[in-house]
């Protein structure tokens, strides 16, 4: 699909972005995602792109470099548009921005329920690795 922008996330996209999430089926009771949107803001608001096609928001991806690998994160694309190339797009800019900052890779984790994406990330060159993926949730005060 032509006629994308790909572009930082500003403050006025946030309604937006929640909608796309919402559609994207990316909202869950557990999550706070205008929270998640403000902690990404505080921390590395550089690496949180949206995708605006006809002057509307209609796509999301969020990167994270610490020195040593890259992870891409909240990519969506509205249900409507996707299977057009969108998401495609977005996961080029997330890469190309990571390559910018000197990642060697990039990782990226999909959720056993959406296991029907993992096959649009093969078809980019990701693998399954082998790998225990652990986690641990803190109470964090303010959050």
């Amino acid at each position: 699909m032509k006629g994308i922008e790909i572009r930082p996330f500003v403050i006025e996209d946030t309604d937006q972005v929640l909608e796309v999430w919402s559609l994207a089926g990316m909202t869950t009771p557990e999550r706070n995602p205008r929270s998640d949107i403000q902690k990404k803001l505080r921390h590395s608001p550089e690496s949180f792109f949206v995708g605006v096609l006809d002057d509307k928001v209609v796509a999301t991806v969020m990167v994270g470099y610490d020195g040593h690998r890259g992870w891409i994160y909240s990519l969506a694309v509205r249900p409507d548009l996707q299977r057009r190339g969108i998401g495609t797009q977005m996961m080029e800019h997330a890469e190309s921005w990571l390559r910018q900052q000197g990642c060697p890779r990039a990782k990226l984790q999909v959720d056993e329920a959406r296991g029907d994406v993992a096959g649009f990330y093969r078809k980019l060159g990701y693998e399954v690795q082998p790998l225990v993926s652990m986690a641990k949730w803190f109470r964090v005060s303010g959050s």
